[in-house]
C-alpha cells in the first residue's frame, strides 16, 4: 500500500519563516551541523525549527532516563510548523515556544507515562506530544495547551508542490476528509470514522 502523502520538510520550514515574518519576528539562519534547522531572531534569542507532516512534536533524548540530553534542548525557542490537515498541502501553522516550556513538557508527560509500567523493554528514547487529542491522555490536545503560542496570519503551500509521495490515494483522501469533518463538527480527529465500501 502507498504511504500518505507527505509535505516536503523544506515547503514547512518555508511557511514557518513567513509566519514570523508576519509576526514582525524575521529570522536569521545559524551555522549547524547535521540537520538541524538553527535560526536567530534580531534581538539574539535562538529558534530551533522543528517540522511535522503530522500534529505531533517527536522529542528524541539520548538515552531512557529523566535526565537524558533531549534533541529539542540548545536554543531559546522552539518553532513547530505543521500542515492544518495532517499530510496534506494547503494552510500551514506554526507555534513559537519558550523551549523550556517544551522541554519540561516532554519530560513530565514521559514520565507520567511511565508511571503507568507501560508494556516496554526500558529502550524509551522518543518521547511524543500530539497536538490532537490522538495521543496518550497525558501527553496530548497540546494545541489547546499552548493555543497562547500559535502565531497569527497565514502561510499556504499549494496542491503538488513538496509532496514527496503519490497525491490521491485513499488513504490520504480519507484523512483530509476527516480532518475536515471533525474540524466542522467540533471534535477530535479521532472520534470521526470514514467507512468505503469497494464492494458496492
Amino acid at each position: 500500500m502507498p504511504k500518505s502523502p507527505r509535505i516536503d520538510n523544506g515547503a514547512l520550514l518555508t511557511a514557518g519563516l513567513e509566519l514570523m515574518r508576519q509576526n514582525g519576528k524575521p529570522l536569521s539562519k545559524l551555522q549547524s551541523s547535521g540537520r538541524s534547522m538553527l535560526y536567530a531572531i534580531s534581538g539574539g534569542e535562538t529558534v530551533r525549527v522543528r517540522t511535522c507532516n503530522d500534529h505531533l512534536l517527536i522529542v528524541l533524548a539520548d538515552r531512557p532516563t529523566e535526565d537524558a540530553k533531549l534533541n529539542i534542548e540548545g536554543t531559546d525557542w522552539l518553532l513547530i510548523v505543521m500542515p492544518e490537515i495532517e499530510r496534506t498541502p494547503g494552510r500551514m501553522f506554526a507555534y513559537l515556544v519558550p523551549t523550556k516550556v517544551a522541554v519540561e513538557a516532554a519530560r513530565r508527560t514521559h514520565q507520567e507515562w511511565l508511571g503507568t509500567n507501560p508494556n516496554t523493554k526500558g529502550g524509551n528514547t522518543t518521547w511524543n506530544l500530539w497536538f490532537d487529542q490522538g495521543g496518550p491522555a497525558k501527553a496530548n490536545d497540546f494545541a489547546a495547551k499552548w493555543s497562547k503560542y500559535r502565531l497569527e496570519g497565514e502561510a499556504t503551500q499549494p496542491a503538488g508542490l513538496g509532496e514527496t509521495s503519490e497525491p490521491g490515494n485513499i488513504k490520504a483522501e480519507v484523512e483530509a476528509a476527516r480532518q475536515r469533518i471533525s474540524r466542522a463538527a467540533g471534535v477530535s480527529p479521532a472520534a470521526v470514522r470514514i467507512t468505503v465500501d469497494f464492494g458496492a
